[in-house]
């Protein structure tokens, strides 16, 4: 269900009971539209390995500032050598919109729940960064900073999308084994794998997204 007030109770009759508790929260789906929560709750979107799981909303003695917050949890074994990890991101009411630059010497894709809680901002402002365009969730910085928050990139190649260029350079680098992320971009990533016939001992990661109205491609490797 994609509106709140089809829930069951609607959203507006469980606000009211969380409003007029000493203290409450709500769980919700993570994609609860951010236009719909009440101004004097705190909300929480919460993810694990990776994969955005709920909001929470809190009310009352439970309600805290800043108002947004996400948090990320590993819980399963061997990810990353993070398991039991737990790091969380807050809102920064002083914050403004973040820089958009080119691409520096690393990228960073922000978790799911730093993005849903429109946090991308205060994220690159950890590490001096930049959006490589202010309508898609990826950031660069000349400097590298491994967190839960996020995963780095180092970037080997930029340029615009083409096939043909982009081939020739994974066959270049002699990339066998190839990871396709995309924010921003509707290339068919199984497709893609298939037409770059990679061939050879390294691996690397393409990353698909859009600056301005132009696609274009990163070849990364991942930082550990």
């Amino acid at each position: 269900m994609f509106d709140p007030e089809s829930y069951s109770p609607p959203w507006g009759t469980a606000v009211e009971l969380a409003q007029g508790s000493e203290a409450a929260c709500l769980k919700a789906a993570p994609g609860l539209p951010h236009e719909v929560l009440p101004e004097e709750a705190s909300a929480e979107w919460i993810s694990v390995d990776g994969e955005l799981k709920e909001a929470a909303l809190w009310f009352g003695a439970l309600a805290e500032d800043p108002r947004r917050r996400a948090t990320v949890l590993h819980e399963r074994p061997g990810l990353r050598e993070r398991e039991g990890e737990i790091a969380q991101l807050e809102a920064d009411p002083d914050a403004g919109p973040a820089p958009v630059a080119g691409a520096r010497r690393f990228l960073y894709d922000p978790d799911p729940a730093v993005v849903r809680s429109h946090l991308v901002a205060e994220a690159a402002a950890r590490v001096d960064g930049a959006l490589l365009d202010e309508r898609i969730a990826y950031f660069t910085a000349d400097r590298s900073e491994v967190s839960p928050l996020w995963r780095v990139l180092e970037i080997d190649a930029v340029m615009p999308f083409s096939l043909k260029k982009l081939r020739a350079a994974l066959r270049e680098r002699g990339v066998g084994t190839v990871t396709v992320k995309k924010r921003g971009s509707a290339v068919d990533t199984e497709r893609l794998r298939r037409d770059l016939r990679p061939s050879g001992p390294e691996a690397a990661t393409v990353v698909l997204t859009r600056v301005g109205d132009r696609p274009w491609a990163l070849v990364c490797r991942e930082v550990e």
